[in-house]
């Protein structure tokens, strides 16, 4: 099993969620660690993303960019600017967007390639939903929530935001699903780390929440205690 860091959401610019960086980095074994941004979610737009990458490099990273929306890369590019990360993480935006451009490049394949052999994976809302079997995303027409078939690297379906704005429908909507769910709120992730499952925060309060399929969908609050999800995974 290798290593997946899912945050929930919250704000880069004020500090918010930064010093969850410095948890994605501390699972890297290595000195000054390569980090491979993918905003293809964001449709490569990176306004915004300079405070996340500056905590990366606060944390002793260097930082790279992969735009998968420029038409003038190869499969080989792709393969190459994966598969020599050490850490990959994925931002915010359209996760059918995302899904649908990664599959195109060829990027889903070496993504999956990269978690087997030990790249740390991370990223943020569509970032984080895009490791589980599938996502919960405001990305249908008129920006209605609807269910997207992701990697499948982890074996739940998982949204963002969970309490925040329309984000906690999720919970009635996954009764429509035979899946169990991960919801992680702002200021919250999620850590896989080589079978270990844990919670992390940010500088605010957000928690974490498991869905039980088998419990007639029962939410239940795994933020002290994120070992319930072990059992389930592959």
């Amino acid at each position: 099993m290798g290593k997946i860091v899912a945050i929930g959401g919250g704000r880069y610019d004020n500090g918010e969620i930064t010093n969850i960086i410095g948890d994605i980095v501390s699972l890297c074994d290595k000195e000054n660690p390569k980090m491979l941004f993918l905003p293809t979610a964001g449709f490569d737009d990176v306004e915004g993303d300079q405070y996340m990458e500056q905590a990366f490099r606060d944390n002793g990273c260097s930082t790279d960019r992969l735009f998968l929306t420029d038409k003038s890369l190869t499969e080989e590019d792709v393969k190459n600017a994966i598969l020599s990360a050490d850490i990959i993480y994925a931002g915010g935006g359209n996760l059918e967007f995302l899904m649908n451009t990664w599959k195109e490049t060829k990027a889903d394949k070496y993504l999956r390639e990269a978690y087997d052999k030990g790249i740390i994976l991370s990223g943020y809302s569509s970032g984080a939903m895009c490791w589980f079997d599938s996502g919960y995303d405001d990305c249908g027409p008129d920006h209605s929530f609807v269910f997207i078939e992701c990697l499948g690297i982890l074996p739940f379906c998982n949204c963002p935001h969970f309490q925040g704005g329309n984000w906690p429908s999720f919970g009635e909507a996954i009764k429509t699903r035979d899946e169990y769910g991960i919801a992680v709120d702002n200021g919250a992730a999620i850590v896989f780390n080589e079978g270990e499952v844990y919670c992390v925060n940010g500088n605010e309060d957000g928690d974490v929440y498991f869905i039980d399929k088998k419990d007639s969908y029962k939410q239940i609050n795994i933020t002290e205690n994120a070992e319930i999800v072990k059992n389930f995974l592959k």
